[in-house]
C-alpha cells in the first residue's frame, strides 16, 4: 500500500535479530529506499550515520554492543543527526521503556509483530513530524540570502514574520504532556517533537535577527534578540527537564489522579517557581475544581512575590472547600484576617488524595 509520496535514498536498521532486520527491510518497500544499511552494533550504526546522510533509523531493542535508550540518547547528543528521525522497532511493550524512548527523542514506536499498513503508518508519521517546519526554514534561508546581499531591512522583517508565532512551541509541549496523562503516546511523540522544531527555529530566527541588526551597525538591537535567543535555548532546556520529571513521575506514580500537579510540588521544591506555576495552570486542564491545584498556585505566586495573584487562587481554593485548613491558613497569612466564611461540619467537599505544596 502506498502512504506518501516520500521516497527514502538511505535507511539505517540497527539490530542483531537477523529476522527482525530482513523483516523491517522487507516493510520498506512502500517507500523505495536506494540504499538499506544494516548493523548489528550501536557504535557502527553512529559512526556511519556521523559520515552519512540518512533519511530514516529504525532501532530494534535488541542491538550488540548497547541497548536502544543508549543508541536514543546518543543519536540526540550528535547535532548532525538532529533531523534524522530515529523510530523504535520492538517486541517491548513495557509502558515504562515507551516513556524512556519518548523522554530520549524517538519519532515513532512500532510494536511487533506489525502489519504493514502500522509499519507504514508510523514511519510516514516520524518523517513529517522532522520535516513540520520546513516552509519556515526556508524562510530562514531566504531572509540569509538578503543579508548576504545587503538587504538588511527585509531580511529583519522575514525573521520578524517567523517568530510571531512563538507561543506554537509551548502549545505543543503542553498538548505532549496532555497525551501522555491519558497515555496517548504516539501523539505525544508527535507534539513533543513538535515543539522542538519550532523552538530551534525560533531561536535561529532571533538569531538571524540579531545578525542583521549587527549588520546594520544597531548594536543595541543586536544585543537584545541574542539575548532572546539565548533566553528561547534555556526555557525550552528547562521544558525539556520538566519534561523527563514528568516522565518519571508517570512511571513511578501511574495511578496519580494528576500528575502535572506532583510534578510542580517537586519543580518549587527544586526552587523553579516559574516551572511549577506552568505545571499547576496544566494540572488545572485536567482537574479545574480541585482545591489542592488553587492552593499551590497561590503559594507559587506568594514564593514569587505576586501577593495579588495569590489572593485570587487562595480564594478560589476556599470557594470550592470552605473548610480546607491549609487554604485558611494561608488567607490569613495574605489577608491578615480570617477567610469570611466559616468552616462547619461537613464544609469540605470529598477530594481525591492530591500533592499540596505544603
Amino acid at each position: 500500500m502506498e502512504f506518501s509520496p516520500i521516497l527514502f535514498d538511505t535507511v539505517v536498521i540497527v539490530s542483531k535479530n537477523e529476522d527482525n532486520a530482513r523483516r523491517d527491510r522487507r516493510s520498506l518497500a512502500s517507500f523505495r529506499p536506494q540504499r538499506v544499511e544494516v548493523f548489528a552494533s550501536g557504535q557502527k550504526a553512529l559512526a556511519f550515520l556521523s559520515a552519512n546522510h540518512a533519511d530514516m533509523v529504525l532501532v530494534d531493542s535488541h542491538i550488540e554492543d548497547m541497548d536502544a535508550m543508549q543508541f536514543l540518547r546518543a543519536a540526540r547528543r550528535d547535532l548532525r543527526l538532529r533531523d534524522v528521525p530515529v523510530v523504535m522497532v520492538t517486541a517491548n511493550t513495557s509502558r515504562d521503556q515507551v516513556l524512556d524512548a519518548i523522554a530520549q527523542g524517538c519519532a515513532g514506536y512500532i510494536l511487533r509483530p506489525y502489519s504493514e499498513d502500522t509499519f507504514a503508518k508510523h514511519v510516514l508519521r516520524g518523517c513529517q513530524v522532522e520535516r513540520v517546519t520546513e516552509i519556515e526554514r526556508q524562510q530562514i534561508a531566504d531572509a540569509r540570502d538578503m543579508m548576504a546581499a545587503g538587504n538588511f531591512d527585509d531580511a529583519i522583517e522575514a525573521f520578524e514574520e517567523i517568530i510571531s508565532e512563538q507561543s506554537q512551541a509551548q502549545k505543543y509541549y503542553d498538548m505532549g504532556c496532555r497525551c501522555l496523562v491519558r497515555q496517548k503516546f504516539g501523539q505525544a511523540i508527535i507534539a513533543f517533537k513538535k515543539a522542538i522544531k519550532i523552538n530551534d527555529l525560533f531561536a535561529e530566527a532571533y538569531k538571524g535577527l540579531a545578525d542583521a541588526y549587527k549588520a546594520k551597525g544597531e548594536l543595541d538591537e543586536f544585543k537584545r534578540y541574542l539575548q532572546k535567543a539565548a533566553e528561547v535555548h534555556a526555557q525550552f532546556n528547562r521544558l525539556e527537564e520538566t519534561k523527563e520529571l514528568f516522565i518519571e513521575i508517570l512511571k513511578y506514580d501511574p495511578l496519580s489522579p494528576n500528575p502535572f500537579n506532583s510534578l510542580g510540588v517537586k519543580l518549587r521544591k527544586s526552587g523553579d517557581l516559574a516551572g511549577a506555576l506552568h505545571a499547576y495552570t496544566q494540572a488545572l486542564t485536567l482537574t479545574p475544581e480541585d482545591e489542592n491545584i488553587h492552593f499551590n498556585i497561590s503559594k507559587a505566586y506568594y514564593f514569587m512575590g505576586n501577593v495579588e495573584s495569590a489572593k485570587v487562587s487562595v480564594e478560589k481554593a476556599l470557594e470550592l472547600s470552605p473548610g480546607f485548613e491549609e487554604g485558611r491558613k494561608l488567607y490569613r497569612k495574605l489577608y491578615n484576617r480570617e477567610y469570611p466564611r466559616p468552616a462547619g461540619p461537613g464544609s469540605p467537599k470529598p477530594t481525591v488524595t492530591m500533592a499540596r505544596d505544603d
